[in-house]
């Protein structure tokens, strides 16, 4: 029997689980209904877009509208709004332009990501202030930069996207400064990583306003007036990059439940609690690992895992999606950033005998071109020896070795499991013993 399934949002999520349930149940309708004009987008691209790295917007672009239509049968409808959700009526209510229609649904899945939040900071309307929701504002702030060619900029925030803005800005000729409340970067970075970070902005000319809280953006005189608790500052443009909230607003009083940050509770099939609706991505709750406990963060592969369990679930699998451990990577000019697992504030919460430990470590043989210090940070259970959370800070390349601390913790290994791992070594690589091999070695004298 036909059904009828409507997929709320375009993008990673959304587009993977409508390409899966036509690639499964090719005579089901999948319905995909997008407020804006662009599906399937690289969001992460959009910093090495506005540093000219990427050189055209089409870049960004997985999957054209008329692919999708085409190419995966899939019924694409641009620039619709869902507004409300009925879910004992099987009900959506949709604005189409300056109408307002009502499309019934069989099964439904939501997957309408995050949006910037601008963390309570008092805005008077402005095209000198700027946040990044997507494509749309992407091509918006490109399009102000070639036209007014400013000379000065200001990124609000402390987490990946103001570290990547910065180092985007910076490329581009501008004077950038950095404007965060804390002296401190962002809470998933451990304080070493954060010094790090800021010691290599300093190098690369961006001025750091540290513990300076932003109360307030005004534009006078093309430039934004930025009222701090330390005084007043002026820029040619600001960028906000506080963090995201859920898209979820729409949902109120529907009866759909929510959790952290009003993302929306899902179980492991990624349901609701309605055996009908399911929810995916940035938009969706989920578990932490580690700990088991709900977690909340919005993360591409996230997105793009959930999206494809979830089209495979509504087709009568029942596929668990594990949860998540924040693997994150990325990089600010020649130091490259990553993490994953448990910090140290969020180990201790569950295990109370949680440590942590840092090392330095060449990247290579030490004689090999290219070689150079690979800064480590590791969290331990004390108790039982298991590796918790890892943050590593050094060589672009060498930071990807993250992906084999997230396999570690992944699968509850103990730092004499993780020392006894058979790793590859060759001078262009690795020392003899790999920093993360050393990592375990070294861990074992805190135990």
């Amino acid at each position: 029997m036909s059904k009828r399934v409507f997929i709320i949002g375009g993008n990673g999520a959304g587009l993977s689980a409508a390409s899966q349930i036509k690639r499964l149940k090719p005579k089901w309708e999948a319905i995909v209904l997008e407020k804006g004009p662009f599906i399937s987008y690289a969001s992460c691209g959009i910093p090495y877009y506005i540093s000219g790295l990427v050189p055209e917007f089409q870049n960004l672009l997985h999957i054209s509208p008329e692919s999708a239509i085409k190419d995966r049968n899939i019924d694409l409808r641009l620039h619709h709004q869902v507004t409300a959700v009925n879910p004992e009526g099987k009900l959506l209510e949709v604005r189409v332009g300056d109408k307002t229609i009502t499309e019934p649904f069989d099964t439904l899945l939501i997957a309408t990501g995050a949006a910037p939040t601008t963390a309570g900071i008092k805005i008077k309307p402005s095209k000198r202030v700027f946040v990044l929701r997507g494509l749309k504002d992407a091509a918006d702030l490109m399009d102000f930069i070639k036209r007014e060619k400013p000379r000065s900029c200001a990124v609000i925030g402390g987490g990946y996207i103001a570290v990547e803005m910065l180092e985007a800005f910076q490329m581009r000729g501008l004077n950038t400064h950095l404007l965060h409340r804390r002296e401190d970067l962002a809470n998933t970075f451990e304080k070493e990583l954060s010094d790090l970070i800021k010691k290599e902005m300093v190098k690369e000319g961006i001025i750091l306003n540290l513990s300076t809280e932003v109360q307030a953006l005004e534009e006078q005189k093309g430039k934004v007036n930025v009222i701090t608790n330390k005084g007043e500052l002026d820029f040619d443009f600001v960028l906000i990059a506080v963090g995201v909230s859920p898209n979820t607003s729409f949902i109120e009083n529907s009866g759909i439940l929510t959790g952290l940050k009003g993302s929306i509770s899902v179980n492991k099939t990624l349901l609701t609690n309605y055996p009908y609706i399911y929810a995916a991505g940035d938009c969706a709750e989920t578990t932490n690992i580690i700990t088991g406990k709900p977690a909340y963060t919005p993360l591409a592969l996230k997105a793009n895992k959930e999206g494809y369990f979830a089209g495979i679930n509504i087709c009568g699998g029942n596929m668990e999606f594990p949860g998540i451990m924040e693997t994150a990577i990325t990089k600010f000019f020649n130091l490259g950033i990553s993490r994953t697992g448990l910090s140290l504030k969020e180990a201790e919460k569950t295990f109370p005998k949680a440590i942590k430990y840092t090392f330095s470590s060449p990247s290579k043989a030490e004689y090999f071109p290219g070689m150079g210090p690979l800064h480590s940070i590791i969290i331990v259970n004390k108790e039982d020896g298991r590796i918790l959370g890892a943050q590593l800070a050094g060589p672009v390349e060498a930071v990807k070795r993250i992906d084999v601390y997230a396999s570690i913790i992944h699968n509850g290994m103990t730092l004499d499991e993780a020392f006894n791992l058979d790793l590859s070594y060759s001078p262009p690589y690795s020392p003899v013993f790999d920093p993360v091999l050393l990592a375990a070695r070294i861990g074992k004298k805190y135990i």
